[in-house]
């Protein structure tokens, strides 16, 4: 029974179906089938639940609806994965999506342990996990409902963002469609040159750390410096490299108090937005930008944190430099090296001759995916105080320089006959901040592969208690959203997406 079961998985398109319990007994290469049984989680529509695992460890769910729109879609996940996103794959399900997620083959979430001494639990967190997980849950998806799916889709931000990337630089026949959002596709460097550098920023010296109490101090500074640059005074900067803010404007006249920053801080804070960089001035990461430090996705959460060495930062960078990076229990953050010393290696050369392979996404290639009729949609916040939003923008602009080797000055139409960057003005990482940040990316990808319909805008909302406060229209870069002058700044329609 089991070798007939395997027999129809690779059967061809129609076949017959296979009901929930029996796909326990279905047998793929390298998969074990744990569970098999309907769904029981509150408040989603009846399914079939398929947990398992794939050799040698990375665990899956996958769910399948009844009332199926044919069509799957897997979630990512965040940080250092290590849990299945259960959350996530709930609204693919209700909207008749097949869906499924991994926990990338480890379990123990942001705790690094994990990795020490399993070189393959990094390669499948670092991209297999995924890749086996999609392969696995298309053949249960297809023995299940008697065909396969007609499109496959994929949705991650931040470290699923980096999966999302991953999918198409690495496994671009896996997917139609891919929406990446603020992703973490440069890896080592946001380690070293993003979460690293921010630590040493911040935590060397006592004097330098920033507290949770003076973010709201630096945002309202910005606000007042940038704020109006775009033409509205709406707490939002449409595009924050317009800003040139200096923190000194901040400084104590009378030593350390509420309303100020010390010398150190306003040192440490201009480190924040300068980025990563040599003694020789070469950029590691970019910076972050101005317009994201207030509010409770802002530094207080990944900068500063409650206390010296609990912003977000440090809490993820920590444990991977530990323990995957460095595979010592003991390294301490303060013995990083940006720069080497006396002619040995810096520890970002080392990192990245180590790590660089397995888990960099920064291939501007992506002329198999383009060639499979993929469509990739990338978005960003503008305000993101985690992963810089210049991360994305140089990515895609490497893209668009590609594409434009072959047709000169076609570059970014060409670029964007299938993927497509939008930046959203005011988001901290992957939601919250003062623009609106609730979108649907997935009818718009879902649009543009089924029925050849490029996105030229996405109308993005601000929901606030259960109602709508703001909207504006999320243009593709390098275009953005220009009020038109007349009618409220709060309503998308009064806005046109123009090239600035």
């Amino acid at each position: 029974m089991r070798n007939l079961l395997l027999a129809v998985v690779l059967a061809s398109p129609a076949m017959a179906q296979v009901n929930c319990a029996e796909l326990a007994k279905l047998v793929l290469p390298g998969v074990t089938i744990k569970e098999a049984g309907p769904g029981t989680r509150p408040g989603v529509p009846a399914h079939c639940r398929v947990a398992g695992v794939i050799t040698p460890e990375v665990g899956f769910e996958v769910w399948l609806p009844t009332n199926w729109n044919r069509k799957f879609l897997m979630v990512g996940n965040g940080g250092l994965a290590g849990t299945i996103n259960t959350t996530a794959m709930a609204e693919p399900l209700r909207l008749g999506y097949a869906t499924a997620s991994t926990d990338t083959g480890h379990t123990a979430d942001q705790d690094g342990h994990w990795a020490q001494g399993h070189m393959q639990r990094v390669i499948d967190f670092a991209h297999r996990g995924v890749h086996v997980t999609t392969v696995a849950a298309k053949a249960m998806i297809r023995a299940h409902y008697g065909r396969a799916a007609e499109k496959a889709y994929f949705d991650g931000c931040s470290q699923g963002g980096q999966e999302a990337l991953t999918e198409a630089q690495r496994y671009p026949d896996d997917y139609d469609g891919i929406v990446a959002g603020d992703p973490a596709n440069f890896w080592t460097h946001l380690y070293m040159g993003g979460h690293m550098w921010i630590a040493q920023a911040t935590l060397n010296d006592p004097a330098s750390y920033i507290p949770a109490t003076k973010t709201k101090l630096v945002g309202d500074a910005v606000n007042a410096a940038c704020d109006a640059l775009d033409g509205i005074k709406d707490g939002i900067l449409n595009d924050p490299r317009k800003c040139h803010f200096d923190p000194a404007v901040l400084t104590c006249k009378n030593g350390d108090a509420p309303d100020c920053l010390t010398s150190a801080q306003v040192e440490s804070a201009r480190r924040i937005y300068q980025g990563a960089r040599t003694k020789a001035g070469d950029e590691i990461f970019p910076g972050i930008l101005p317009g994201g430090e207030a509010g409770a996705g802002g530094w207080s959460r990944w900068i500063t944190g409650t206390d010296p060495g609990r912003g977000a930062h440090m809490t993820l960078g920590f444990p991977f430099l530990r323990y995957v990076a460095f595979e010592d229990p003991a390294w301490d953050f303060r013995s990083f090296k940006f720069d080497g010393v006396d002619g040995f290696d810096s520890d970002v050369e080392f990192i990245d001759a180590k790590l660089g392979p397995i888990f960099n996404n920064m291939n501007p290639d992506l002329s198999a995916f383009q060639a499979h009729g993929g469509k990739l949609i990338q978005y960003h916040g503008w305000s993101d105080p985690d992963i810089s939003p210049l991360n994305s923008v140089n990515y895609y602009e490497s893209v668009v320089d590609l594409m434009g080797r072959a047709a000169v000055g076609r570059g970014l139409s060409r670029t964007q006959e299938f993927y497509r960057l939008f930046m959203v003005p005011g988001m901290q990482h992957c939601g919250g901040g003062p623009g609106p940040d609730t979108f649907d990316m997935i009818s718009a990808l879902d649009k543009w592969v089924t029925a050849g319909v490029a996105p030229e805008k996405v109308i993005a909302t601000k929901v606030v208690n259960g109602a709508v406060e703001r909207s504006r229209p999320l243009c593709p870069y390098p275009q953005e959203a220009r009020w038109t002058g007349t009618g409220s700044t709060d309503r998308a329609e009064n806005f046109v997406c123009v090239i600035p």
